[in-house]
């Protein structure tokens, strides 16, 4: 109201000399034009919209991926009202989640990092929009929802394939050691996938981790390379020590989906770029925020992929890194 008075007064001051009648004009609409201008701002600060982040543990990938979000989200004017951890424990999980709730401004979009974080803020908020991210083999776990939107934690099978077939070439034996009951579904796609690319693939299950070591021995020496997937059953501490020591005497490249992998040993893999990943959600967040009426976009591919290789693996089971290494996207280790 002190702003209203004040350019009343101005401009009735300025309209009694007639000899600067336009400049009085001008002058009058520009400070009109201020003020609206102004009152807009204001209102639009006191209705933001507001985000929060749940992460389920405080780890480097997490991490990154919030700071891509937290620098997207600054630059499309998104305020971020908290950042929870749930330190991986379920407790701490159902504590943040109620206080949340009792909250009495509740935020208009959650970002769920991780699996912990996403299951517990999909059971509570079914009236909020949901992204989740940072899910590995997110289908597990019937994360599907009205209010769920997410992002694929793995690059599409096509893709790895294609990536597999620029750097070995075509008609090649591929093997996998999966659990039906936990990626059955991953590994019939792929069967479709490979046979469009001249790949066959060698599929042997198992039900328990203490299999895989004689899975890998009946299939080693009737395969050119052996795909990881992010399989519960088969990628355990132990099991991956078989896998890399054995494919290693043998020579036989691994691709995978976790740069960690390579880092143990592991030929190749392609993963999203972590804070890509951030950058995507706070786009989709936007999204939704600026289309109030839709409140799920589904789950999206990752926008942006690298591919990790260890020249040291290179050189042991001498294969012919060369092909990948212009790649744009492309890591070396060490």
């Amino acid at each position: 109201m002190k702003n209203i008075r004040l350019i009343t007064i101005i401009c009735a001051y300025l309209r009694t000399s007639l000899s600067n009648l336009w400049k009085t004009v001008v002058f009058c609409f520009i400070l009109t034009f201020l003020f609206h201008a102004s009152f807009h701002g204001f209102t639009v600060l006191a209705d933001e919209r507001t985000v929060i982040v749940i992460q389920s543990q405080p780890i480097a990938a997490y991490n990154e991926a919030i700071k891509g979000f937290e620098e997207a989200c600054k630059r499309n004017n998104i305020s971020i009202a908290g950042i929870y951890d749930l330190k991986g424990d379920i407790d701490e999980g159902k504590r943040v989640i109620k206080n949340i709730k009792d909250d009495k401004l509740r935020p208009d979009l959650i970002l769920a990092v991780g699996i912990l974080a996403t299951t517990l803020v999909k059971e509570q908020f079914n009236d909020i929009p949901i992204i989740f991210c940072m899910v590995i083999n997110h289908e597990r776990f019937n994360l599907e929802g009205a209010n769920m939107t997410g992002i694929s934690s793995e690059a599409s099978i096509g893709v790895q394939f294609g990536v597999l077939k620029e750097l070995l070439g075509t008609q090649k034996n591929v093997g996998v050691i999966y659990d039906p009951m936990k990626t059955g579904k991953i590994v019939s796609e792929a069967d479709l996938v490979a046979k469009g690319i001249e790949f066959n693939l060698i599929k042997a299950e198992v039900g328990s981790e203490s299999e895989v070591a004689s899975a890998l021995t009946g299939m080693v020496n009737k395969i050119d390379a052996l795909w990881i997937i992010p399989d519960g059953t088969v990628v355990t501490k132990e099991s991956l020590e078989i896998i890399l020591k054995m494919s290693l005497k043998h020579r036989l490249p691994v691709f995978c989906t976790s740069s960690t992998i390579v880092k143990a040993g592991a030929l190749v893999s392609i993963s999203p770029d972590y804070r890509q990943t951030g950058i995507q959600a706070a786009q989709l967040a936007q999204t939704l925020l600026n289309s109030p009426k839709v409140i799920s976009l589904g789950v999206k591919q990752p926008d942006k992929l690298k591919v990790t290789l260890n020249t040291q693996t290179a050189g042991t089971i001498r294969v012919d890194i060369s092909p990948l290494r212009s790649r744009p996207d492309v890591v070396l280790y060490p």
